[in-house]
């Protein structure tokens, strides 16, 4: 999906109308026609703004919602996991093996 369509869904789904998005975004209701309609596209800050008010990260508002891999809601955990991308393979795998072994403890304690 567009940008536009992205936005027009994550408005829509909210129940919340182009002036009300318009107003605590700090733009004319034209621009968030225009947004939607892929006439123009905002600033980052406006996109910002946006995300902020629709409650939902900037890549969600851009890229759309991902159900494969949602959004890391813990600032710490994202923080965490936004480290690791400047790891090196075998770093990066090591993290990897961590995570699916914790995770494995935690599934198994579950079951007993």
């Amino acid at each position: 999906m567009s940008f536009g369509q992205n936005l027009k869904t994550l408005r829509t789904d909210k129940k919340i109308s182009q002036t009300t998005l318009a107003k605590s975004i700090q733009v004319h209701p034209n621009h968030v026609s225009r947004y939607e309609r892929d006439i123009a596209m905002p600033s980052i800050e406006v996109a910002q703004r946006m995300a902020e008010a629709l409650e939902v990260s900037i890549d969600t508002l851009v890229y759309g919602k991902n159900d494969i891999y949602p959004a890391i809601t813990d600032r710490e955990l994202a923080s965490l996991f936004k480290q690791t991308q400047f790891l090196n393979n075998k770093q990066k795998e090591t993290v990897k093996n961590l995570l699916s072994a914790f995770i494995l403890k935690v599934e198994l304690k579950g079951r007993v």
